[in-house]
Order: structure tokens, then C-alpha cells, then sequence
């Protein structure tokens, strides 16, 4: 999969901000990017309750024609990406590292061929491996692009909470 330079929707390059917007590239449905995005962020260990409540609001979301939007990284989010992606609904994955090894899933190949799926990235082409600062960073740009945010569970003293306590929030 080759990525191009994406040109974000005006709202969302100004939530982002110039110099962002620029290094944004990816591969899939860019329209999707115009849509009202709801952003899902959630930390990587995440009670089995919690879990069950938002796969539950999944099939909402999709007859709603809600366009989620997250890294897609930790157990609860990679579910609701499964869910969504099985109920034919609409997601752009924000990678935490560049794209030039990227290679879609099995479950991802059919979604992004149909124009139901965008997968981005502004780390350069070089950073192989997620690592913590890509990982914050990707969640600012789920952050910046997102109209409305869902974040069902977030641990205590977790770099998830620091970055939301920082932003006032979500």
C-alpha cells in the first residue's frame, strides 16, 4: 500500500494546525475526513464491563453513519474497530508510526477497497515501531480531528489521562 499526502477538510486542518497538516499522509477513503468524527480512545487495560457497554453502542454508531476515529491500538479499541468494520460502518485508524511497511488486515483489505476506511499517519516514513511519544502524539491527532470524543475508560496516572488532563479533559 503506497501512502500520498492527505488534504484535510478546512475544520480539520485548524484544529490540527498547519505544520500537522501538512505531514499527513494515508491510504483509503479521504472523504471521510469531511464527516463528523467521533473520536474513541480508551487505556490498554480496561475492565471486561466496560468493554461489553461500549460494543454494545458500536451497532448505534453504525446505523447512525458515525465515522469513529482512533489508533485503534488498545484491546478495547481494536474490539469496537472489529465490531464496526463487521457491521459494514466507517473508521479512520490513526497510526502511531510511518506507513511504508503498513499492510492492511485481512478484515481491513475489503473496508478500504469499498471506501469505508482511511488510515493515516503524520509520523515520517522512517519510524518503524509505536513507541510511547508516537503513541501520544497519534492520540493528539485523534484528539484535534475528532468533532466528539468518547473515551470509556481511562486508568489512573496513565499517559492516556496525563494527555487529557493536559488538553482539560475530553
Amino acid at each position: 500500500m503506497k501512502p500520498a499526502p492527505v488534504t484535510l477538510p478546512s475544520l480539520c486542518a485548524q484544529r490540527v494546525g498547519a505544520e500537522l497538516a501538512t505531514r499527513i499522509v494515508g491510504a483509503g477513503e479521504t472523504a471521510l475526513l469531511s464527516e463528523p468524527l467521533l473520536g474513541l480512545l480508551a487505556s490498554r487495560e480496561c475492565p471486561g464491563q466496560v468493554l461489553l457497554e461500549i460494543l454494545d453502542r458500536v451497532p448505534e454508531w453504525v446505523k447512525a453513519g458515525r465515522v469513529i476515529v482512533s489508533g485503534f491500538h488498545s484491546p478495547l479499541e481494536q474490539q469496537v474497530l472489529r465490531s464496526v468494520l463487521c457491521r459494514r460502518g466507517r473508521v479512520v485508524k490513526v497510526l502511531a508510526r510511518g506507513m511504508m511497511d503498513y499492510r492492511p488486515t485481512a478484515e481491513e483489505r475489503e473496508p478500504m477497497a469499498a471506501g469505508r476506511m482511511l488510515v493515516i499517519t503524520a509520523c515520517p516514513p522512517e519510524v518503524r515501531r509505536t513507541t510511547r511519544e508516537t503513541a501520544l502524539d497519534r492520540n493528539r491527532l485523534v484528539l484535534a480531528l475528532a468533532s466528539e470524543i468518547v473515551t470509556p475508560y481511562v486508568a489512573d496516572g496513565s499517559p492516556l489521562a496525563a494527555l487529557l488532563n493536559e488538553r482539560g479533559g475530553a
